[in-house]
């Protein structure tokens, strides 16, 4: 069911992502949680994102599960918004057959309570803050999600170390594959991406490896 009002821009995409965080325990099959349709990046739309912000919300409603419907005229999609809704990898994350809606596992973005989030929905939304935030689902085959989102306005490096695997039941080495670029980073035991400005992000699978943790380094991952 939808859970938000229209989102046309990035202030109305933070308000919906941050509502539908509050209601992660309620998505199972047959139910899922809907933040609105997918916008894309059409400067000749009514509404529309950046092309960064548009890869974005399709990473997050990947992550949050959510129905994946395109929400612009299909009739004038642009290659770049075409090479993402159509990601194959991406659209495997969102329609995992575990069937559980990710959540955020850091942050420092402001908290902000879900009475007041829909009370901006209904009224006027506040500013997108200046934060990042690291996303994770559970897949099928213990295999986990990761995504970095940067709402921020400079660009930064976010990083997925040991403590952050373990606390995701990941131990020592991992397979790292970027679901972006399609390429497998190698098995490594941390890694980190520069995230790009004003809505970038990057996103990942990782499982488990059999291999020993003790001849890997971090891995560092460039923007695309």
């Amino acid at each position: 069911r939808r859970v938000h009002g229209d989102v046309g821009n990035w202030t109305t995409l933070w308000n919906a992502v941050s509502i539908n965080r509050y209601l992660a325990s309620y998505a199972r099959p047959g139910g899922w949680n809907d933040p609105d349709m997918l916008v894309g990046s059409n400067p000749l739309a009514t509404k529309y994102l950046t092309e960064l912000q548009s890869r974005t919300q399709f990473t997050l409603w990947a992550m949050m599960h959510a129905p994946l419907l395109i929400g612009s005229n299909i009739l004038n999609i642009s290659p770049f918004d075409w090479e993402t809704y159509s990601n194959s990898e991406v659209i495997a994350v969102d329609q995992d057959p575990l069937g559980v809606q990710g959540q955020v596992f850091w942050q420092n973005c402001p908290v902000v309570d879900l009475q007041t989030l829909r009370k901006e929905a209904l009224t006027k939304y506040s500013d997108v803050p200046e934060c990042q935030q690291i996303w994770t689902k559970p897949l099928v085959n213990n295999a986990r999600a990761v995504a970095f989102v940067n709402f921020g306005s400079s660009d930064v490096t976010l990083s997925c170390d040991s403590s952050c695997l373990a606390a995701m039941s990941l131990f020592g080495a991992v397979n790292v594959r970027d679901l972006w670029a399609h390429q497998d980073l190698g098995t490594v035991t941390s890694f980190e991406s520069v995230v790009l400005a004003n809505g970038g992000s990057a996103m990942f699978r990782v499982t488990q490896s059999s291999v020993s943790s003790s001849n890997f380094d971090t891995q560092t991952l460039l923007p695309q």
